[in-house]
């Protein structure tokens, strides 16, 4: 069955077009990696260039200070333009939309991401987002409520990475970097551990030490490995791979 070719449409509106970005942090600005990226939308859905492109850097919840966008709405009411913003994210709620839309005037306004902009259709797109969020934050309280439940009865729980956890988030006063460099002794000590008691790495040891060649020690473990898995596979249970060979070649070249 062929897979359906996605195309993108442009809209039909023949009138010139000013973009308004935004982006919430000096970082995101600087990287021009979010602004790029809705210039890019705007650009496909319009079908062509804007002629201006007008741009904030607004973290606060007074819209009133979006400097660019007041510009670019000025514009727009001057020359008859058509003001093209990207996502409707760009916006935090419907009241900043439509206060928006109020200000640039109906049929002026287009979000690339909505099939049309008018008061109805802003405050029901809105409206759903802010229902997706809401039933989101509900459910983190429900699993984090579960947790501590789980905390309360067994004395912990077993993590996403299967790890066992006695407490949520991180323990207060707790050092990060400290607790990472911990973590990455604890991992190398086990490997160690692993490697010691290990069929295999000692085999993969003692002819790198002969000098036998990469492709016959890959050869050999993996004979090995098809007759005694549990005893020749690596310590995720798998068969030597090229690459693992290498990291262990250059460990032991360390160490001798």
């Amino acid at each position: 069955m062929k897979k359906k070719k996605i195309e993108i449409k442009t809209i039909q509106e023949a009138r010139p077009y000013v973009l308004w970005r935004r982006v919430s942090t000096k970082e995101q600005g600087a990287s021009g990696l979010g602004l790029e990226a809705q210039y890019t939308i705007a650009r496909i859905f319009m079908g062509r260039e804007p002629v201006e492109v007008f741009t904030d850097v607004h973290t606060g919840t007074k819209l009133r200070q979006c400097v660019g966008l007041w510009k670019a709405i000025d514009l727009c009411k001057e020359n008859d333009y058509v003001l093209v913003i990207a996502k409707t994210d760009r916006c935090r709620n419907a009241q900043e939309a439509l206060e928006i839309l109020d200000a640039v005037g109906e049929r002026n306004l287009i979000f690339c991401d909505l099939p049309s902009c008018d008061r109805f259709i802003l405050t029901i797109m809105f409206a759903m987002h802010e229902r997706t969020a809401q039933i989101g934050r509900i459910n983190t309280k429900i699993a984090l409520a579960e947790r501590k439940k789980q905390i309360e009865e067994d004395g912990g729980f077993f993590s996403k990475n299967g790890n066992w956890t006695t407490h949520l988030g991180r323990k207060k006063g707790c050092d990060t970097s400290k607790a990472s460099r911990i973590s990455a002794q604890n991992v190398a000590a086990q490997a160690r551990e692993w490697r010691e008691s290990s069929a295999l790495y000692t085999m993969v040891t003692i002819q790198l030490l002969k000098g036998t060649p990469r492709r016959k020690i890959l050869a050999e473990a993996k004979e090995l490995y098809e007759k005694n898995p549990e005893k020749y596979g690596t310590r995720e249970g798998k068969m030597l791979s090229e690459g693992l060979l290498s990291r262990w070649a250059k460990e032991i070249q360390r160490e001798i």
